[in-house]
């Protein structure tokens, strides 16, 4: 668990190490051939991130270390194994969206990715993403909130899987006082992106 905390963390800050990385993809592919069963969902979800970040990222360099196909196939199905559970906020952005703009799929499976999207529009590769507190980091000294590595980390990938995406985060979202405020918001997010 802790090298895939490890790898994980490396996907996260977006920083190549090619040696370590070789080392990794070695001891973890072979553990998993000997028996994947002492790799949780949860791990071998962070797995599947990881796998993702060298083959969506980092070009050739990322191959060299990929998993098998059915190792990264038994990664990839834990991730979209994780149960998923909606918010009152993504409920409340799902029913104003809606009253803008039809045809976004909630808790949309991306395929590719093995994300689950908030809010989609498949055929437009629209993605809107209702980020709660949990996204983010503590308000820095400005108040400024940044959003965590999980976080910034599915939002490169997705990019990376040719979505665009955008974020509604909680404290924005929060400040609308009217449905009306609520959906010139989100008619504004996505009206650019729908051409």
């Amino acid at each position: 668990q802790d090298l895939a905390s490890t790898v994980w963390a490396y996907a996260t800050a977006d920083y190549y190490h090619q040696a370590l990385l070789a080392d990794c993809s070695r001891v973890i592919s072979d553990s998993l051939a000997r028996d994947p069963s002492r790799w949780s969902e949860e791990v071998r979800s962070q797995l599947h991130q990881w796998q993702l970040w060298l083959s969506l990222e980092r070009g050739a360099d990322g191959q060299q270390h990929l998993l098998s196909e059915s190792q990264r196939k038994l990664c990839c199905d834990a991730m979209q194994g994780t149960e998923v559970t909606i918010s009152r906020l993504q409920r409340s952005v799902a029913a104003a969206l809606a009253a803008v703009q039809h045809g976004f799929e909630e808790e949309h499976l991306e395929p590719r990715t093995g994300y689950s999207l908030d809010l989609a529009l498949p055929s437009s590769r629209v993605a809107v993403e209702v980020d709660g507190p949990s996204h983010f980091l503590l308000p820095d000294g400005r108040g400024v909130r940044k959003p965590n590595g999980p976080t910034l980390l599915k939002r490169r990938l997705l990019r990376a899987a040719g979505w665009r995406v955008i974020s509604v985060p909680f404290y924005e979202w929060d400040g609308f006082a009217t449905a009306n405020g609520q959906q010139t918001y989100l008619e504004r997010a996505v009206a650019p992106l729908l051409g």
